[in-house]
């Protein structure tokens, strides 16, 4: 099994209705595939939506809410499949803690600042390096990808491996998504983010080429994802779908049917007992995450009742921490310091942040939405079949009140399952 995890990409590739990205490869492992319309991160940071990826349990489960290390004692990914039989590999970043917790047969870590960090030609070297032990166990490899992780490429991010030449993005021809307003500098950011994405495409697509020479496609399941939504405001840290709701593609010829698309929701969380499962491995009960086998062998388009999302910090202070549930067309989101102003990496680095501040001065509809970004209000609850951008909060409005006030014992009884620190005031 190969697993690659994108930084920062939510739902931006053309198999999910993105026009403007260029994305071939994905889109074909896509349409290879089955593609899952209800995957969300559980978290919208990095570090602790990986630690939920690494053990299969949520951050209050697994001691990791922050950039801090995996509670001692939490099984991580090599403890699992190494016993299971299977030779384990990470090529790229990590993004966990504590390091010598994570137990690879081989480890081809990269750090930002590390030559091949986003080098195409680095990240198809290390997979033909792992491709080339002679070992006869089947692998279970993570490929961490820094794209389309901040900063932007200003060049266009060439790779030279495509056909064709590799210009920059038009800010002109981008797609804004709705939740984002329509301004120049929002615009040209966005299309630097667009070229971060063609080279992310190009480097899987490279390796997918690999992959097909070295492994039969049927004895393979290949799955691709990222760790959260776009680093734009209202997305990236939030509980906003543009915060957590992340793109899911997975492709296993003789298994997985081509050209399919699931609404169940998902959670990464579900990864590694869906592994464990195939590999025949028992899954720990201590787990939040569900085995997806079922759904990825087509048998059912139903998985979890309810998805839910968990934020606590970003390396800003204070921390202004929230949780989320989702069940049906239903959101509700509880803020859990609306006296205090939240911050985050994004408004510290986007030039697009910086630009949305200066037009609400004269924009009543986005000082309002500047406003409650900056100091949360307790409640927001959407309606996603109506606001898929989340706009209108409904709490408080008194013929949405049934649906708050079940979402809310809902939310309520999962902190309780989970032991959530919040509980303790």
């Amino acid at each position: 099994m190969v697993l690659f995890v994108a930084d920062d990409q939510g739902l931006f590739m053309g198999a999910y209705g993105q026009s403007s990205v260029t994305t071939p490869h994905l889109d074909r492992l896509a349409s290879e595939g089955l593609r899952f319309d209800g995957a969300y991160a559980v978290t919208a940071v990095c570090t602790p939506s990986r630690a939920a990826l690494y053990t299969g349990r949520f951050p209050a489960g697994n001691g990791c809410d922050g950039f801090g290390p995996i509670r001692e004692g939490v099984s991580i990914w090599g403890d699992l499949l190494g016993p299971a039989g299977y030779r384990t590999g990470l090529i790229g970043k990590l993004g966990g803690k504590p390091l010598e917790r994570f137990k690879f047969d081989f480890f081809a870590r990269n750090l930002p600042a590390h030559p091949g960090a986003r080098s195409v030609d680095w990240y198809v070297e290390q997979l033909e390096a792992f491709l080339s032990v002679d070992d006869p166990r089947p692998f279970c490899l993570v490929v961490n990808l820094r794209d389309a992780h901040y900063p932007f490429p200003t060049d266009g991010a060439p790779t030279g491996r495509s056909e064709g030449p590799e210009p920059p993005h038009d800010p002109a021809r981008v797609t804004l998504p709705g939740f984002l307003p329509d301004l120049p500098a929002v615009r040209q950011e966005f299309a630097r983010f667009h070229d971060s994405l063609r080279r992310l495409d190009v480097t899987v697509g490279l390796m997918l080429e690999v992959l097909d020479e070295r492994v039969p496609a049927e004895e393979l399941l290949v799955v691709h994802t990222t760790d959260h939504g776009i680093p734009f405001p209202f997305a990236k840290t939030t509980l906003y779908e543009a915060g957590i709701r992340v793109s899911l593609v997975a492709r296993w010829p003789g298994t997985i049917a081509a050209g399919g698309a699931t609404p169940a929701l998902t959670s990464l969380a579900d990864l590694l007992p869906t592994l464990l499962e195939l590999a025949g491995a028992p899954v720990p009960e201590a787990m939040d995450g569900r085995s997806l086998a079922r759904v990825l062998r087509g048998e059912t388009d139903e998985h979890h009742a309810a998805v839910f999302g968990s934020h606590t910090h970003h390396r800003q202070e204070p921390m202004v921490p929230s949780r989320s549930i989702r069940v049906g067309d239903w959101k509700y989101i509880r803020n859990y310091r609306p006296d205090a102003v939240f911050k985050n990496a994004v408004m510290m680095t986007s030039a697009s942040w910086g630009a949305i501040k200066a037009e609400a001065q004269t924009d009543s509809d986005l000082a309002q939405r500047v406003a409650n970004l900056e100091r949360r209000p307790p409640e927001e609850l959407f309606n996603l079949a109506d606001d898929p951008w989340e706009l209108t909060n409904l709490a408080g409005k008194p013929e949405a009140s049934s649906e708050l006030e079940d979402l809310r014992r809902q939310l309520d009884a999962f902190l309780e399952r989970q032991a959530d620190p919040l509980l303790d005031g």
